[in-house]
């Protein structure tokens, strides 16, 4: 009589599943199943039906194992407390990547990318032959973004989010640096770190001795190209040398630049004897009196 009531109460319990309750699915069907998250359920039955092209859904997790309990099915929950259901295009994203990546490439070509995440913000069923991608302004210096797809063809417009995986290779102080700096391979290491944000257009190459920093950057801090200038070819307060010529009089001699300067603008010098002059870079360190 025990063993008989025993075996009755077994199997009028609720079966315990070994599969667990996760935060994210995707399914590629219009209808979100059972099965999807149970593959061992024998009797499997639909959740929610996807329609009008919409491609997200969100329930509660109480709301989806008081549903799985009632048909006596219980579920261990390792959700985050809200479940995502996303209803996947079976259209080939591959272009719409390669595109992402040739995008972040041309800026920054020390990007080393590992793979591509790509979302839709709606269901898509087709795209156009031909279309054009706009990315968001200054995309290239964020790991996570959004695009848009347009066509000619089609005044249906697709928005998209992405995600890039990568690394990228970049320079970095090895100490403080003071501004004004010229900088040396000694004051710059060159490494490989992740790809997530960056404030600027990093500093791909520099030529040694002929960049200068524009303000002070501290140990291990990245370098960007709006932290450096490119030296003058003619320094303050150093010696210049200066040509002078007049029909077919010709003069060499020294002086002191009183300005930082570029080939092509004018500063003033001044000469040993404390007369100053108007001349024109001509060349690094030489100027030319007119």
């Amino acid at each position: 009589m025990h063993i008989k009531l025993l075996l009755i109460l077994t199997l009028l319990a609720p079966t315990l599943y070994s599969a667990s309750l996760q935060s994210d699915y995707s399914v590629y069907t219009t209808e979100f199943n059972a099965s999807a998250i149970d593959p061992s359920i024998e009797q499997d039955f639909t959740i929610f039906r996807f329609e009008d092209n919409r491609h997200q859904k969100s329930f509660t997790a109480s709301q989806l194992l008081e549903l799985f309990a009632k048909k006596g099915i219980i579920l261990q929950d390792k959700s985050r407390g809200i479940v995502h259901i996303e209803h996947l295009s079976t259209i080939d994203l591959s272009p719409i990547k390669k595109a992402i990546k040739d995008h972040y490439i041309k800026h920054l070509p020390q990007l080393n990318v590992q793979g591509i995440r790509l979302e839709t913000n709606g269901y898509i069923d087709s795209l156009p032959k031909e279309y054009v991608l706009d990315f968001r302004p200054n995309a290239h210096f964020y790991h996570k973004s959004s695009l848009r797809l347009s066509s000619k063809t089609s005044p249906i417009r697709h928005f998209f989010t992405y995600q890039i995986d990568a690394t990228i290779t970049l320079f970095k102080a090895r100490h403080n640096i003071n501004r004004g700096k010229i900088l040396t391979p000694i004051d710059l290491s060159y490494k490989e770190v992740a790809f997530n944000r960056l404030k600027g257009m990093p500093l791909q190459k520099f030529d040694r001795g002929r960049v200068r920093l524009k303000k002070r950057i501290v140990k291990g801090k990245i370098l960007y190209q709006h932290d450096v200038e490119r030296l003058p070819d003619v320094l303050k307060d150093k010696p210049v040398n200066v040509r002078l010529i007049d029909g077919k009089v010709r003069l060499e001699f020294q002086a002191v630049s009183l300005q930082d300067a570029h080939i092509g603008e004018f500063i003033l010098i001044k000469k040993s004897d404390g007369k100053r002059l108007k001349a024109k870079v001509i060349d690094q360190n030489m100027v030319e009196i007119e």
